[in-house]
């Protein structure tokens, strides 16, 4: 349950921040009318994600038990990926990614523009998320579902919180500290899914196909820190 709760606390806050950065911009903008439509959107992309997820969960759910350890497998491989995605994604941002939403938003004033941004930043988060979850289709159903329940509320939480509070928005730092647990989720999820399909014993092998993904999941992490101590140090 404590995975399944990181994770969706993790792909909630991203979608959470982004609907509010641009909630807010509009605000800020004086175009509150338009606020409505980023509902529309975020709420389409939530239903979607859902019953995609279920959909996905319960099919999972019916394959035999060779069938299901197959799939896990390749849904531990898949959400590794995405983990390395993301990580790789953080490191290449030279910008504040506030000022990145609010650029996108610049761009897309029209109702039809904000329902479609609001919907893909929401769909994407919970289609990630549903992969990463269907890599527990042999864990405790309620147990998942409660992680996930879980999560996503501490997500919109403390969303409300930074915004209420009116605390100055670093999504970067926010995302870097997030980026710890999940490298080594992602290395668990990658060393389980290549010894289950490989059929390797699990250790020695779990601990060399974790360090294949943490060291260069932590150089990618901190390539430009590291390129900047470099520059300071010449």
């Amino acid at each position: 349950m404590i995975s399944s709760l990181f994770l969706s606390f993790r792909e909630g806050l991203e979608a959470a921040l982004i609907v509010g950065i641009i909630l807010i911009y509009l605000h800020q903008s004086e175009r509150k009318d338009l606020g409505k439509y980023v509902y529309y959107g975020a709420v389409l992309g939530l239903i979607v994600s859902i019953v995609g997820g279920f959909m996905g969960f319960r099919e999972a759910k019916e394959l035999g038990e060779e069938g299901e350890e197959i799939f896990e497998n390749i849904m531990r491989l898949l959400a590794s990926g995405l983990i390395a995605y993301f990580i790789i994604w953080v490191s290449n941002q030279s910008n504040n990614i506030s000022t990145d939403i609010k650029q996108k938003v610049s761009n897309n004033t029209s109702a039809i523009g904000l329902i479609a941004l609001s919907f893909l930043s929401v769909f994407r988060e919970g289609m990630e998320l549903c992969i990463m979850i269907l890599t527990k289709i042999n864990e405790n159903s309620l147990n998942v579902a409660t992680g996930i329940g879980l999560g996503l509320l501490f997500a919109v939480l403390l969303t409300y919180v930074i915004f209420k509070s009116s605390m100055k928005l670093n999504l970067k730092l926010i995302f870097k500290a997030l980026g710890f647990v999940l490298i080594y989720l992602g290395a668990e999820m990658f060393a389980e899914g290549i010894i289950g399909i490989t059929g390797f014993n699990e250790y020695p092998f779990e601990v060399i196909f974790m360090v294949i993904f943490i060291l260069p999941s932590l150089y990618f992490f901190f390539k430009k820190d590291i390129n900047r101590i470099l520059k300071k140090a010449n």
